[in-house]
């Protein structure tokens, strides 16, 4: 695969020159952009990245769906739509546009380089029964404002542009369904809320999809790390699973019953009553439980959160006075074992439309 800071067009059809001129004014089509190429797809979304030369008018496949234009290189691109042809956008480097289905739009190459777009079709944008992420006490836009900057939001999509100085770290934030376009390749390192981490290469132009992650993300280069977040609205596709630890034996399993039943009551028991009919929330508490049944005060941590502040104490509350639990079976042979246990508030355990694997 070619580099993203490359000039070269190798991987990508380049898409021939026709005139400097917007191609409405004379009567004549621009080429179509035809040959991109496909960097990722899946139920949800399809990522086509094409290169255009330098001064070069092309018009865009016409989709069926919505779709969001991104700059992945090139200071002076001309967007502008069929319906609304008076209408130019200037794009610059790292810079989006969103367009709608089924018009017919078109880029012109400004620069004198060669450059290079992306283009994301929201295969659900037109969906009628997909819930909408709720909102989250870890979203970026209240929680982390210092590192996530929100660039375009409607109904179907948010995207954050994304800005990590050298050795610096991000607050613990939610997504529900996204994409990663890094603009720069680095090392960064991945950090779960129990701790654990791992380091995941990112490379230049190149396109990460991620479903469902609570975590905080720490560059580890010595310059600053820039890539734009992609975020679905819709469909909203939840955990709901028990999370039992490996090698779970039928004894476990019903002692994982036996804790369920005592954080249940603890939950119905706290819900809020000012709740509104309308508000949706999901979120799942892991727990770690010593040998007696007794948890130490840093064993209960949140590791999917889509709710305001009320129904997620509600849950970190409900796990944290039900302990002290019945004492580990000792076939178990390990000193502790966790769970997690999903919250659900108006929201449906099966998967949602949209959703099914």
């Amino acid at each position: 695969m070619c580099s993203f800071s490359t000039l070269s067009l190798c991987a990508v059809v380049v898409l021939s020159v026709f005139l400097s001129l917007p191609v409405f004014s004379q009567g004549i089509r621009a080429p179509e952009a035809t040959g991109g190429e496909v960097l990722l797809e899946n139920k949800n979304v399809r990522a086509v990245r094409y290169a255009i030369l330098p001064s070069s008018i092309v018009s865009l496949p016409v989709l069926k769906n919505d779709s969001l234009l991104v700059i992945l290189d090139g200071d002076a691109q001309d967007v502008w739509s069929s319906a609304n042809r008076a209408q130019t956008s200037r794009l610059g480097f790292g810079e989006v546009s969103w367009l709608r289905r089924d018009d017919e739009n078109f880029i012109r190459n400004t620069g004198p380089q060669p450059s290079r777009i992306l283009v994301i079709e929201f295969k659900d944008s037109y969906a009628v029964d997909e819930i909408q992420v709720p909102g989250s006490l870890r979203d970026p836009v209240n929680f982390d404002t210092r590192h996530f900057r929100l660039v375009l939001e409607n109904q179907h999509a948010r995207i954050f542009w994304m800005r990590l100085e050298p050795r610096e770290t991000t607050e613990e934030v939610q997504f529900p369904l996204y994409l990663e376009i890094p603009f720069a390749s680095a090392q960064v390192s991945v950090f779960e809320p129990d701790g654990k981490f791992e380091i995941e290469h990112k490379e230049a132009g190149a396109i990460a999809w991620h479903r469902n992650r609570l975590v905080s993300l720490s560059n580890q280069e010595k310059q600053p790390f820039e890539e734009l977040v992609v975020e679905l609205r819709h469909p909203f596709c939840y955990k709901t699973n028990p999370d039992m630890p490996s090698g779970s034996t039928p004894v476990i399993v019903d002692y994982a019953q036996r804790v369920y039943s005592k954080v249940r009551k603890q939950w119905y028991k706290r819900l809020p009553l000012s709740l509104g009919e309308e508000e949706k929330a999901v979120v799942t508490v892991r727990i770690k439980i010593q040998a007696d049944g007794k948890t130490e005060e840093d064993d209960t941590f949140l590791t999917q959160v889509f709710a305001g502040n009320k129904l997620t104490e509600t849950a970190l509350r409900a796990v944290r006075e039900a302990a002290p639990f019945p004492a580990i079976p000792p076939d178990w042979g390990k000193p502790q074992v966790d769970f997690g246990f999903t919250f659900l508030y108006n929201l449906r355990p099966e998967p949602q439309p949209g959703c099914e694997e």
